[in-house]
């Protein structure tokens, strides 16, 4: 029972997929209620320095750092993948769902289907530029607005992306998702320009809001999921079609492209992907997140 005051939102866990507390009692509902009312109170009397993030649940901002200091940074980062690369190959997966983390010195690989997720910690020593980045005052601003909260700098990691083929293999976060049942921040800095062949990261403008349309739409989908107690492995993170987004009064997607020097910065409890690209292309980042624990007015 404890697990209903956590962070845990996959309805495998046998209380938060109770069939009877969420057909009978509406728990799921009353769980994103409570978190974001609580959210609410942590952001109260934070000023909204970032306009667009509250209107649209996202932002992405060009030409974040002057040149100088740009070109120290990509070549810090793209020197480390390089050499990553040399020594530990990037490897494919022919296997369907998320697959096991494959660790390895200084980081690990993960597959989405066909697509390779390498991460490469950060640590001062090593990457002086990429660090100090956790401490530009655009993450500050944004994780304050959003989950009332600071970016916690130890969770960014230098982020390469290599996309797989899709008719083999499908990358589950390429079908439209929310994270989480509550407020949560993730940013990707931009290495390297985004085109559309690259996979965008792509959002569903205003789907961070928690409207009377919206927190019914979380119950059903609560209802079914614990009913059915089968799910693709997305652990608790719901998916929605395309199609139903005008029946909670919401647009199409639109596809974050940019150029290098750009940072994107969204509300994961709003409707995003990772945008369809050509196999083998790939997308460069420095990414970070801060997931808050939901049920506390004051958390960590």
């Amino acid at each position: 029972m404890l697990s209903l005051l956590t962070r845990t939102k996959s309805f495998r866990d046998p209380w938060v997929g109770h069939r009877g507390l969420n057909q009978h009692w509406q728990l799921h509902r009353r769980r994103v209620a409570l978190a974001e009312t609580l959210c609410r109170w942590r952001r109260w009397l934070r000023p909204d320095q970032l306009a667009s993030l509250q209107r649209d649940g996202y932002v992405l901002i060009q030409n974040v750092l002057p040149d100088a200091d740009f070109q120290a940074l990509s070549e810090e980062v793209e020197s480390a993948v390089s050499q990553a690369a040399q020594r530990h190959q990037l490897p494919i997966n022919a296997r369907p769902g998320f697959r096991p983390k494959q660790p390895f010195p200084g980081g690990f690989d993960r597959f989405d289907g066909g697509t390779l997720n390498r991460f490469l910690h950060l640590d001062e020593q090593r990457f002086p530029c990429a660090s100090g980045f956790a401490r530009h005052p655009h993450l500050n601003a944004a994780s304050r607005q959003l989950i009332g909260l600071p970016i916690d700098p130890r969770k960014m990691d230098i982020y390469l992306t290599v996309h797989g083929e899709e008719t083999r293999t499908h990358d589950l976060q390429k079908d439209l998702h929310r994270d989480t049942f509550f407020r949560a921040l993730k940013f990707w800095f931009f290495l390297r320009p985004v085109h559309r062949e690259d996979g965008p990261f792509e959002y569903v403008p205003g789907s961070h809001r928690l409207d009377p349309l919206r927190l019914r739409w979380e119950q059903s989908t609560a209802e079914a999921a614990s009913r059915h107690r089968r799910q693709p492995d997305v652990s608790g993170s719901f998916r929605i079609r395309e199609d139903e987004l005008p029946s909670l009064g919401l647009p199409a997607p639109k596809a974050l492209t940019c150029p290098a020097n750009s940072l994107v910065l969204a509300d994961v409890f709003g409707f995003h992907r990772r945008g369809a690209a050509h196999a083998g292309r790939e997308r460069l980042a420095l990414y970070g997140w801060n997931r808050p624990y939901p049920f506390l007015p004051i958390t960590w």
